[in-house]
């Protein structure tokens, strides 16, 4: 992850710090960029929370402080919303810091941002929408940037909030290290979770429309990412390494989302995890030494309609994975595409398929050691 690209934050930074670092309340400000660090490419840029300019944005600037200081900050910005920026220091976390208002920022002033989990918090980081399950409403345009999440999860007891998952609550929702629920056009970039009870970032309850860029995650007790009735997103420029599980699962109505130019390597489980994923487009991707297969693709037997289908992956190379390198499970998981990619040296069959012929591609795909340069 990189630092903020302000010019005028880079040329004064150790002054900045310094500054800061003996700043004890929160600063409150009516527009401007203080910590920059936006990509004036990135879709978001200039309207990444709601409609108003970057200069009529209300902005709360926070020094120090902790998840009821956050909180309290994101609470004061006004109906039309604004930024919530944090300085570049630890700020510990006891319960979730929940973003579900719209037209929202949170974001650090630099990669030493970083929000940790404390011991038995047992909760998500950060919750992106409504904690209410169901939801209580859908969440739009909100911005997360430029933060290190600890999970802290050696020191958590439970996978859910509070306890034993599905008990009714916030036991619905699981320990990640961003939780985001119910929410359609936001961003999240720049970010890196780490050491998460459950997951890194985990889609559910409908999003659509959330583009995630520049994020890393690792040594979480599940997968890197996840996401679940989650449709039209963008993932890019991951690298998603050493989880104890997959490095993604998409595991339900995950629909029309586009996965790119990312590392998902040396995690437990599979490199990608799919089951009732439709229409998805997977391209310019690593996935290396995995412990089971690269890519399983299968449908959820308990639960009808359920097969992947007509999912196209492009120039992805498999590689070394523990098991087998592409496994198709379900002769239900008709349509899916592979062109101008590379599945070779697996521990199985690079490309296991349980009906033949029921990837599209497969038998142009290079295989031979030695042979990988795409086609």
């Amino acid at each position: 992850m990189t630092a903020p690209k302000s010019l005028k934050i880079m040329a004064f930074r150790p002054f900045l710090t310094a500054l800061l670092s003996s700043l004890v309340f929160p600063f409150i400000f009516s527009g401007g960029d203080l910590a920059g660090g936006q990509d004036p490419s990135s879709p978001s840029s200039g309207r990444a929370s709601g409609g108003l300019p970057d200069t009529e944005k209300t902005t709360v600037y926070l020094a120090s402080g902790d998840d009821l200081a956050i909180n309290a900050a994101i609470r004061s910005l006004p109906p039309e919303g604004g930024r919530v920026i944090l300085g570049p220091v630890l700020f510990p976390v006891s319960a979730a810091i929940v973003i579900d208002r719209d037209n929202v920022e949170l974001h650090g002033i630099s990669s030493a941002t970083t929000l940790r989990l404390t011991d038995s918090a047992n909760c998500s980081v950060v919750v992106i929408g409504s904690t209410a399950t169901p939801v209580a409403r859908i969440v739009k345009n909100v911005a997360v940037r430029n933060l290190v999440i600890d999970g802290n999860r050696g020191a958590q007891q439970f996978e859910c909030c509070g306890g034993p998952c599905d008990q009714g609550g916030l036991s619905h929702i699981r320990n990640n290290g961003i939780t985001v629920r119910g929410t359609e056009n936001s961003t999240i970039s720049n970010v890196i979770t780490h050491n998460c009870r459950s997951g890194g970032i985990v889609l559910e309850k409908h999003c659509r429309r959330i583009e995630i860029r520049d994020f890393e995650s690792y040594n979480n007790e599940f997968d890197g990412l996840a996401a679940y009735e989650t449709e039209e997103c963008t993932f890019t420029q991951m690298k998603l390494y050493d989880n104890r599980s997959a490095a993604a699962s998409f595991d339900w109505k995950f629909n029309r989302n586009v996965i790119s130019d990312s590392l998902l390597i040396g995690n437990g489980g599979q490199g990608i995890f799919m089951r009732d994923s439709i229409g998805n487009e997977f391209r310019n991707l690593y996935l290396n030494d995995n412990g089971e297969q690269g890519i399983f693709i299968a449908e959820t037997r308990e639960i009808a309609d359920s097969a992947c289908r007509e999912n196209r992956f492009d120039r992805v190379v498999v590689r070394a994975n523990r098991t087998q390198g592409i496994r198709v499970n379900d002769a239900s998981c008709v349509g899916n595409v592979i062109t101008n990619s590379i599945v070779t040296g697996n521990k199985g069959d690079n490309i296991s398929l349980a009906v033949e012929g029921i990837l599209t591609g497969a038998d142009t795909v290079t295989t031979e050691a030695g042979d990988e340069t795409f086609p």
